[in-house]
């Protein structure tokens, strides 16, 4: 485990590093978008953008990879993303900050893609777990650590896009100076998304709804943070919504591995509605620290149950199929996650934040039902893979997470630089 670790440190040292500038974005774009003037609409038509980049960034992924390499596509794809953060500072009005956020996605895209195909390459099936879960926490944590790097400066001072875009800089360090091989150019499979739904409903229902609960809420919610407590809180809320899903995520999935996972789902989609009902009701009105927990408890059920809906799409995917299903959920993923921010946007205009929190918290509410109405019209697997942490990135963390066909076929074969898989 050491010497696989050690083979795929660069990588995950890269990701951590990229995953620090990401955490300080999510909260510093919607602070200085307000401060313009702008309207909670445009804030959410601005995230959406991005997700709409992310979904194209991850259609040409495999074509890029193949035709120039992983160490390129994510060096340029660093590059891109620290100018489009830099352009952030010298734009003020709503197309161009969309603009801007559309090529960050393609660019944050095509990185995790060149990242996580390489990590896919380089483990073994009998590691797959304890790496996955080193990713996991590194990754979740320096999005949590994120916000803290710049929380001390005002809205619309030039300081924060300068460490984001150096933190992107420098993520490219491990990267270029890896002696690990780079591996084959990956095959494009189609994504056959009425099929996924076929196979899996519930996977599909739960990924869509991840995306649709949290791309909005973790847009507009350092806005609920910095008008009720202060600019300094949108770290703290920002940061215990990641924490929550850190701490909760691998415990649920581990259950999900004895019980039906859709089940899990649904506690966990509950949990998050009952906290952003609780946010609602009591908006404005609960002390700094009892609206950070009640965010820290909707980020534990809206931040995890994606990863166990991508476990259950493992256990019903045909043999040699889950990098294409892995593709089709995290399209659907991000297909939530450009609708939410379109609708929530408009109700925070029209209802103030409670209006986002009634939205979240009815959206989770439709993913626990649907959790139990497909439970009842379907038995679940009699075969279950047993569950590795999974978070919406590219298409080859499900292969990461689950293998493939030929890794299972494999089981004792061990990657490494001078002998990859």
């Amino acid at each position: 485990m050491t010497s696989l670790l050690r083979n795929v440190a660069a990588l995950i040292a890269a990701v951590a590093i990229m995953q620090l500038a990401s955490g300080l974005l999510g909260v510093r774009i919607p602070l200085a978008f307000s401060e313009e003037g702008h309207s909670r609409t445009a804030l959410g038509l601005v995230a959406a953008s991005y997700s709409a980049g992310f979904m194209m960034g991850a259609m040409i992924a495999t074509q890029l990879l193949s035709r120039v390499g992983h160490i390129r596509v994510y060096a340029a794809c660093a590059a891109i993303f620290s100018v489009a953060t830099l352009a952030l500072h010298f734009t003020g009005d709503v197309w161009s900050w969309g603009m801007a956020r559309m090529g960050a996605g393609i660019a944050v895209a095509l990185m995790f893609a060149a990242i996580e195909s390489w990590m896919s390459y380089s483990i073994s099936p009998r590691t797959r777990g304890e790496v996955m879960s080193v990713y996991m926490v590194l990754t979740k944590g320096a999005l949590a650590l994120g916000p803290f790097f710049a929380f001390t400066y005002a809205s619309d001072s030039p300081e924060p896009w300068m460490i984001a875009a150096a933190l992107i800089a420098l993520s490219m360090v491990p990267i270029c100076f890896t002696g690990a091989e780079q591996p084959d150019p990956p095959k494009a499979q189609p994504l056959a998304l009425v099929e996924q739904f076929a196979t899996a409903p519930a996977a599909v229902i739960g990924s869509f709804g991840a995306g649709l609960v949290n791309g909005g809420v973790l847009a507009l919610a350092p806005l609920y943070a910095a008008q009720h407590y202060g600019p300094e809180a949108a770290a703290e809320f920002y940061s215990a919504a990641f924490i929550g899903s850190l701490l909760l995520q691998w415990p649920a999935g581990r259950l999900s591995d004895r019980v039906d996972r859709r089940l899990v789902i649904a506690a966990l989609a509950g949990l998050a509605a009952l906290a952003a009902f609780a946010l609602a009701l009591w908006s404005g009105q609960l002390t700094n620290w009892g609206a950070v927990l009640l965010f820290f408890l909707w980020g534990a059920g809206a931040l995890s149950f994606y990863g166990i809906a991508v476990a259950h799409m493992a256990d019903r995917a045909e043999p040699g199929k889950l990098p294409q299903s892995a593709a089709g959920l995290l399209f659907v993923w991000a297909a939530g996650s450009v609708i939410g921010p379109l609708i929530m946007g408009p109700l925070v205009d029209w209802f103030d934040v409670p209006g986002m929190f009634w939205f979240a918290g009815a959206a989770a509410l439709f993913v626990c039902g649907a959790m139990f109405w497909r439970r009842n019209a379907r038995e679940q697997a009699m075969e279950k893979e047993e569950f590795s942490p999974q978070i919406g990135t590219s298409v080859a963390a499900g292969e990461i997470a689950y293998g493939d066909a030929k890794a299972k076929d494999e089981p004792d074969a061990i990657a490494t630089a001078d002998n990859p898989r």
